[in-house]
């Protein structure tokens, strides 16, 4: 009897452990960080946070905005040229980064969506807003053009967007190490 119940918690436990790793890991060893907003200054500022935390991290990268016009379409970042142009870089990876919302726990994305899809969406929300407590942020990782990470950091405590900015290079550096790489 005593067993069988401790052979039924470890397939449950073992079932349970599969069920929750969706993706492999990650193992980022380089990114083209791209964020995914409407307001440049928020692009700009999101982007230039990531890529510090991941530069800190010994993770080769790049900034969308040093790579597309201001304003420019970021489905030109699935074209083939641009493509070996960063593979020429030594970088392979996108990092697709959206303000996912606020004050509620999310889970990550389910649909496993394109990249040209993910590029195409809107973003409905800004780094920060009045009267929020907390904000998360969604990672989306594509390799040849195919998801193959996602993941979420919700950063709170927060009463201003350089607040959000400086716990977010704080937390994400953490999750870097510990998920990432």
């Amino acid at each position: 009897m005593k067993k069988s119940l401790v052979s039924f918690l470890f397939l449950s436990a073992s079932l349970l452990a599969f069920s929750q790793a969706k993706f492999p890991p990650l193992k980022l060893t380089n990114a083209l960080v791209v964020s995914h907003l409407d307001k440049e200054a928020d692009q700009f500022s999101l982007e230039i946070a990531v890529s510090d935390v991941l530069s800190r991290s010994k993770v080769k990268n790049t900034v969308s905005l040093n790579v597309l016009k201001a304003g420019g379409d970021p489905q030109v970042l699935m074209t083939d040229s641009l493509t070996q142009l960063l593979k020429g870089k030594g970088i392979n990876t996108l990092m697709l980064v959206s303000v996912r919302g606020f004050d509620n726990r999310f889970r990550p994305s389910t649909g496993n969506m394109t990249l040209a899809e993910d590029l195409a969406a809107d973003n409905l929300f800004p780094i920060y807003k009045e009267d929020i407590t907390s904000v998360t942020f969604e990672f989306h990782f594509y390799r040849d053009g195919k998801l193959v990470y996602t993941d979420l950091l919700k950063v709170g405590g927060i009463n201003s967007r350089d607040k959000v900015l400086r716990k977010l290079r704080k937390k994400l550096a953490k999750k870097v190490v510990k998920d990432w790489i």
